[in-house]
C-alpha cells in the first residue's frame, strides 16, 4: 500500500486479527518434528525427478540447436546459386583491382613543372616524344606541386 491508497481488504483483515504469541518451545517442537520424519516424507521423489527431467530437456535442446548450426554436406540449389554469384562477383572485383594496380604502376602521362596562381606548367610526355619509363620522375616530399616551395610571390 502506498501513501495515497486505502488499505486493501486483506490488509484490513490482517490488522483486525489479534496478535498471537508463539509458545517458548514452538521452535524446538517444529525442529523435532522435522528431525523425526523420514527423508522420503520431506519432499518425496517427485522433485528430484523433476530436476533430472528439466536438466535432460535443457541438454537435449542445446544439443539439438548446436547440431543444426553445422551445415550439412548437401547444398541446396539456392545455396549453390548464391555461392556461384559470390564467386563471380569476387572474380570481377579482383580483375578491376588488377587493372587499377597496373594503371598505378605506369608512369604519369604528364609531368607537372610548376606554376603560380595564374599559370601551371605541365609537360605532356606523350606529345614530347620522351619515353616516360626512362625519366627519373620524383614527387616532392611535401606533396606540394609547385616548383617554388614557398608558393607564388605577391607583388
Amino acid at each position: 500500500m502506498t501513501r495515497n491508497q486505502s488499505p486493501s481488504p486483506l490488509e484490513k483483515a490482517m490488522r483486525e486479527l489479534s496478535p498471537e504469541r508463539a509458545s517458548g518451545d514452538f521452535t524446538g517442537r517444529v525442529l523435532d518434528e522435522l528431525d523425526s520424519r523420514e527423508p522420503s516424507q520431506l519432499g518425496g521423489i517427485a522433485p528430484r525427478w523433476a530436476v533430472v527431467l528439466a536438466t535432460l530437456a535443457a541438454v537435449s535442446l542445446g544439443l539439438g540447436f548446436w547440431l543444426r548450426s553445422y551445415p550439412t554436406s548437401e547444398s541446396t540449389p539456392s545455396e549453390t546459386n548464391t555461392q556461384l554469384l559470390l564467386r563471380q562477383e569476387y572474380e570481377s572485383l579482383q580483375s578491376e583491382v588488377d587493372k587499377l594496380r597496373s594503371l598505378a604502376a605506369q608512369p604519369p602521362p604528364v609531368l607537372y613543372l610548376g606554376g603560380d596562381s595564374r599559370v601551371d606548367l605541365v609537360l605532356d610526355l606523350g606529345q614530347s616524344g620522351l619515353d616516360p619509363t626512362k625519366l627519373d620522375i620524383r614527387s616532392t616530399a611535401t606533396g606540394n606541386r609547385r616548383s617554388d616551395p614557398e608558393g607564388p610571390q605577391i607583388q
